[in-house]
């Protein structure tokens, strides 16, 4: 197989559902389906949000397991596809219900889907003392993005929240999910900086929230949108059901000093509270990184005239771009958001026009021969076995592997700095 044309791996609807529920630290999925469908779903959600206190193997060694500590499955088999799952439905139920979840939901792979067993009467008959919920179709050929929405919308009508009161200057994140890189840093980030104006975040939804959190989402002021393309079912069914409406910034995710001034300044704009505290810290962190990249400058030339290529949804490519292109002085030769079409893809395409770089739009990253690559390291890899000797940073899943001891994030004054010591230090390398 010749891996340089591998096409990426790109999860869908029944993943982003299996990440929403593992997004609650205190629910779990249980997956109708075989073995091939657990394991990488079992890796991905303990590697980015690990949850397991005991190192005992054998704690997780049973049924349904395999020793792995998230995602057990019903193992279906040749048997099953034809007589149905009951038995396997039946035992699996109380064994992870003991497991000290407040939620469990049972998920069917796209296989399991096809056998017609009732999830909604296995789970009336089990009587299990936790909230549980079907999940018989997570929308096999949707998006990651549509599947996680459908799976948190599932998740807070199990828990059934009520608007109890309303507490002023509170916001939802909405639209970050444990499957984004360096998610939790991120999470920390935005939260530090909202805090920083007087502001209390009250959940984000299956983004390292529990349940009793998710109960009390109804009672935030407003619903604040981190990325886009996964926020806006969310929030349109927030919406609905508690009268919240919602913050949404133009430039996109909070991604670059500009972008992330935006995005406090419309948080706070909306509450009524006072942005300075968080601007005065993405001022000094802007004013940081400047005098650095002077000296660098000055020494090497660099970032400035470098090209870049982005492989990213359009929420964080839109302000990545413009970051790079006008606080670093970089230019995009590729520009690559799938077949997302939303009003970050408009304004990007429109920024690339105004700058003279449309060819950079949707172009093979491998033809342009980019100095610097931000994308999943799939899309890095995929470039350096074409033989560019390109500066990758990994900004979605699957990641590098570096084992991180010290918290990163990609949002927020963090976030930003965090990038630039990326690029700078791959340029002082090559």
């Amino acid at each position: 197989m010749n891996l340089k044309n591998l096409p990426e791996f790109i999860p869908d609807g029944f993943t982003g559902a299996i990440m929403a529920i593992e997004g609650i630290k205190d629910a779990a999925v249980l997956l109708n389906g075989p073995t091939g469908c657990k394991f990488y779903h079992g890796a991905v959600a303990e590697g980015q949000f690990p949850r397991v206190n005991s190192l005992d193997p054998l704690y997780y060694s049973e049924e349904f397991y395999f020793g792995q500590p998230r995602v057990p499955a019903t193992y279906l088999d040749d048997h099953d596809y034809v007589f149905g799952a009951t038995g396997k439905l039946e035992k699996i139920l109380p064994v992870v219900a003991q497991k000290g979840h407040l939620m469990v939901a049972v998920v069917n792979s796209p296989g399991a889907a096809l056998i017609g067993d009732d999830l909604e009467r296995f789970i009336a008959q089990a009587n299990l003392p936790i909230p549980c919920i079907a999940i018989e179709s997570a929308g096999f050929s949707d998006s990651f993005a549509a599947g996680f929405q459908g799976g948190v919308i599932k998740a807070i009508e199990l828990l059934n929240p009520q608007r109890v009161f309303v507490e002023e200057k509170s916001v939802n994140l909405i639209g970050l999910s444990i499957h984004h890189r360096h998610w939790q840093g991120s999470l920390d980030e935005l939260c530090y900086l909202l805090k920083l104006c007087g502001i209390r975040v009250i959940t984000a939804p299956c983004a390292g929230s529990g349940v009793k959190e998710l109960q009390k989402i109804g009672s935030a002021q407003y619903n604040l949108v981190v990325h886009g393309e996964f926020s806006n079912e969310i929030t349109g069914f927030l919406k609905k059901r508690f009268g919240q409406d919602s913050i949404i910034s133009e430039k996109g995710a909070p991604l670059g000093f500009d972008a992330t001034e935006e995005w406090i300044k419309k948080a706070c704009c909306a509450v009524g509270a006072d942005s300075s505290p968080a601007l005065g810290v993405i001022a000094a962190a802007r004013k940081e990184s400047c005098e650095i990249l002077s000296r660098f400058n000055s020494l090497t030339g660099l970032p400035k005239g470098s090209t870049f290529a982005v492989s990213a949804d359009p929420s964080m490519a839109l302000p990545l771009t413009k970051w790079l292109y006008s606080w670093l002085g970089m230019v995009p030769v590729s520009v690559f958001t799938g077949d997302v079409k939303n009003d970050y893809s408009t304004r990007l395409q429109k920024f690339l026009l105004d700058i003279d770089c449309m060819d950079a739009w949707n172009k093979d990253a491998a033809k342009a021969t980019p100095d610097v690559a931000l994308g999943s390291e799939f899309f890095i890899s995929r470039l350096r076995l074409r033989g560019l000797p390109l500066i990758g940073i990994d900004i979605s899943l699957p990641g590098n592997g570096y084992i991180d001891f010290i918290q990163k994030s990609l949002l927020g004054a963090r976030g930003a700095l965090y990038l630039l010591e990326r690029i700078v230090n791959g340029q002082l390398r090559n």
